[in-house]
């Protein structure tokens, strides 16, 4: 989810040598190496399931297999993220992909071969939350050392730009392979994390970690990291308030799904719903560039949750599935300008030598509580029903909101941040 830039190695720490974006070669092998490789995971997010469901024909298996990949990213993102601040991040993602490749290529053959069994799924899910929890920070770290500082918003504008575009393209292709065979999406899969590893052979820039006589023990490493970020006040608050806006965000998203089916709605309207999610946040991700560079990051991270608060809350008194579209877009549309801003924010005001962990960090507390947003929303729409869970989550969204006014210095920052400032 983040950009960053080991300090005290051999690379500088200001901007010289380094191209802007569209002439930088590095920074485009960085970029398509991920978007590849992003999209073959979320190609394999639904063909997980897929595959579990029609080799033992058991929900039950397919949530065992979904809950290994949380599991993995949960309890091995915070070692590493200290692991990818003091190891070579070039090698880190190329290991990354081919633990990744080869689990996903071993479900391939076993899907072939008509061998497929929950614990050799289970163990190549959990394989793949581990690659992608070395691969992403250390990926995001390699683009901080390769582009300039001027460039770290425009840099989490495209990480957004080709999450919503892998996101929108990715599961409608697995279905697809999966439809021809059983085992083709995960070839694919396997393919995406070749060319990541290719990608990443061809950047020349040097990316070390932390020399062996500065490294810290990996616990104190990971306390480090989580004692910067906590206590800092704007980057922790920015952290609460995000994860915040994400947990609700979540448990709002499945109660449409959940009361629309309620509702008795048509699968078809169910999905149409879904979509205009993908496509709202899309086409903010294309415009979040010229969003950042006119708005600052509180008044984003209070319009997200606000504006995402309305439209969720006309969502359960409306029913016609067009205005549900509509609303749909309209509550999801800042949620990608909303977290570039972040990224962007966290990315600059963070030490070099500590980016790893403050980013890792942020995303398994995101993780952890995005986790629990379903299971939460589906208890509280049986305690008291789908409309009323759905104004008390667009409560909590609101709440996020108003304390953002409570700092008038994040309400002020733009997400282009001034080294100046920053050290003031």
């Amino acid at each position: 989810m983040t950009v960053h830039e080991r300090g005290r190695a051999t690379v500088g720490t200001d901007d010289a040598g380094r191209l802007p974006l569209h002439h930088n070669r590095d920074y485009a092998y960085l970029i398509a190496g991920g978007a590849v490789s992003s999209l073959g995971s979320r190609m394999s997010s639904l063909a997980f399931p897929l595959i579990t469901l029609a080799s033992t024909g058991s929900p039950f298996a397919v949530g065992l297999v979904a809950g290994a990949t949380t599991m993995a990213l949960v309890l091995v993102g915070l070692p590493a993220g200290a692991l990818v601040d003091r190891w070579d991040r070039r090698r880190t993602m190329i290991s990354a992909a081919a633990l990744g490749g080869t689990a996903y290529l071993s479900v391939a053959i076993a899907a072939f071969a008509d061998h497929i069994t929950v614990p050799h799924l289970m163990l190549a899910a959990a394989c793949g939350g581990v690659a992608n929890s070395f691969y992403n920070p250390a990926e995001q770290v390699a683009v901080r050392h390769v582009v300039r500082k001027r460039d770290i918003p425009r840099a989490a504008v495209n990480n957004q730009v080709r999450s919503a575009t892998t996101g929108l393209a990715g599961p409608p292709i697995g279905g697809l392979l999966f439809g021809i065979a059983r085992g083709l999406p995960m070839v694919a899969d396997a393919i995406t994390y070749l060319v990541a590893i290719v990608c990443a052979s061809r950047v020349r820039t040097p990316l070390p970690g932390v020399a062996v006589k500065d490294r810290e023990a990996l616990l104190p490493a990971i306390r480090t990291g989580l004692q910067f970020l906590f206590g800092h006040q704007l980057l922790r608050t920015m952290t609460l308030l995000s994860t915040v806006l994400n947990f609700a965000g979540t448990g709002l998203v499945v109660s449409v799904t959940i009361t629309m089916q309620q509702r008795g709605t048509a699968p078809g309207w169910i999905g149409a719903v879904s979509s205009a999610m993908a496509v709202s946040m899309l086409l903010a991700s294309l415009l979040a560039g010229r969003i950042l560079a006119h708005v600052s990051v509180g008044l984003l991270m209070f319009l997200t949750p606000v504006v995402g608060a309305i439209a969720f809350a006309g969502m359960a008194f409306v029913h016609a599935p067009i205005l549900l579209m509509v609303l749909m877009a309209c509550a999801t549309f800042l949620l990608a300008p909303c977290d570039a801003a972040v990224i962007a924010v966290l990315t600059a005001w963070t030490p070099p030598d500590r980016l790893g962990r403050v980013m890792s960090a942020d995303n398994v507390l995101s993780l952890v509580l995005t986790a629990l947003a379903p299971a939460t929303m589906g208890f509280l729409i049986g305690a008291v029903g789908g409309e009323e869970a759905m104004v008390t989550f667009a409560v909590l969204l609101v709440l996020s909101g108003l304390l953002v006014l409570a700092f008038p210095r994040l309400m002020r920052m733009p997400a282009v941040v001034d080294p100046a400032e920053q050290a003031a």
